[in-house]
């Protein structure tokens, strides 16, 4: 077996990594976008061989979930490539992806490559020629994301993909893995806190859900802007509405992810049928007398309804070095939309030491492959 990390060793996202066996099939592990880096680095472009260009011999495509620095290129490879993703990540990136093309983003040919990815399931045992690849549900910011193990020529790989432990589903991680992995040849482990030193103190999102009520408590009119597919954040803000009387609403394509994700889950956690209100000019009386959370973006109807409820609180629910003035080029839409005074409530989608430590204690590896951080040294502080 040979392992390639393309892209990935020394950055955050836009991670691509390739295992072939020795009988030379290839599997290529996330195609995603570079993301932006706060020293302003010019990151690699992808260029592997087999992929887009020259002779077309990878044999399959994985991705570990549906965050576009670990799918956003997937219209930049070769159609007659497979791509295999989670079920449920395959929807609710199709639902993303019509946003997009309804405002020009993307094409309609991109729609038409994304539903013929190939959906697999929690435990589903893929055969690619003489490679086995089977999905393990891991916690993310993400609903539907995996940590994927690799098995050919008598050993076996886990690529954690993006992970954590401080999510709804964060208790089951070690469990999972000592249960159904067991100790691998190698681990490719995503560090991505290890190289944001100020995030030591990681905060859960049951914790997140405490404060918002709190918040919602002391507040009659709230906005809210995080991720539209951050399903465990908005469940968490969802709940805090409901838990402080007011009533919950976000626009049409945000509901539809909502809704799916009702239909989909088996936890109560995540049931939003008859709880969620889908924004209109017809509700209004009804949100000034009863109050409410509203989940907003950066557009003309957010920013409107916002100017109207000006006696309210805004909440920033995401990565707060989007904000920074590092970042000014990539997200100045988003600053330009943040108003000065917020609220800061996040937490991290990615693992701290503690729950990195953890995995490799669980699958004790002869080797570890740190992908998706800029400071891969920090591995050699997990060492027991």
């Amino acid at each position: 077996m040979e392992i390639t990390i393309h892209r990935g060793t020394h950055q955050i996202g836009g991670c691509v990594t390739e295992i072939e066996s020795s009988k030379g099939t290839k599997i290529i592990i996330d195609i995603g976008e570079n993301l932006p880096t706060e020293d302003g680095r010019k990151l690699p472009e992808l260029n592997v061989e087999g992929l887009k260009e020259g002779k077309e011999d990878i044999d399959a495509v994985f991705v570990t979930h549906y965050h576009g620095d670990h799918i956003g290129l997937f219209n930049k490879i070769s159609p007659k490539i497979p791509i295999y993703i989670g079920e449920i990540s395959k929807q609710i990136y199709m639902m993303v992806a019509k946003k997009l093309a309804s405002a020009g983003i993307i094409g309609e040919e991109d729609i038409e490559r994304i539903n013929k990815f190939i959906g697999y399931k929690i435990g589903e045992k893929i055969k690619i020629n003489d490679i086995i690849v089977t999905p393990i549900e891991v916690d993310h910011s993400a609903f539907d994301a995996h940590m994927l193990l690799i098995e050919c020529d008598g050993k076996k790989v886990l690529h954690t993909g993006d992970f954590r432990t401080h999510g709804q589903r964060g208790k089951a991680v070690i469990p999972a893995l000592e249960i159904y992995v067991g100790k691998v040849d190698c681990l490719i482990c995503e560090g991505t806190t290890l190289s944001r030193e100020k995030e030591t103190q990681i905060t859960t999102e049951f914790e997140i859900q405490k404060e918002a009520k709190e918040i919602f408590e002391k507040n009659m009119y709230s906005f809210v802007i995080c991720s539209s597919t951050n399903i465990d954040r908005i469940a968490a803000i969802h709940k805090g509405a409901i838990e402080a009387g007011r009533l919950f609403v976000c626009d049409e394509y945000q509901k539809e992810i909502l809704m799916y994700i009702d239909t989909v889950s088996r936890s109560t956690y995540y049931k939003f049928k008859g709880k969620v209100l889908n924004y209109a000019e017809n509700i209004k009386n009804l949100m000034k007398e009863k109050g409410f959370v509203m989940l907003v973006r950066p557009n003309y109807i957010s920013k409107k309804v916002m100017r109207e409820f000006k006696d309210s609180v805004f909440i920033y629910s995401q990565w707060k070095g989007y904000l920074s003035e590092k970042y000014k080029n990539d997200y100045e839409y988003l600053q330009s939309f943040v108003p000065r005074d917020y609220i800061y409530l996040h937490t991290s989608g990615h693992a701290d030491f503690e729950a990195i430590k953890k995995i490799c204690e669980a699958v004790k590896p002869q080797i570890i492959i740190p992908i998706h951080g800029e400071k891969p040294e920090e591995f050699n502080n997990m060492r027991t």
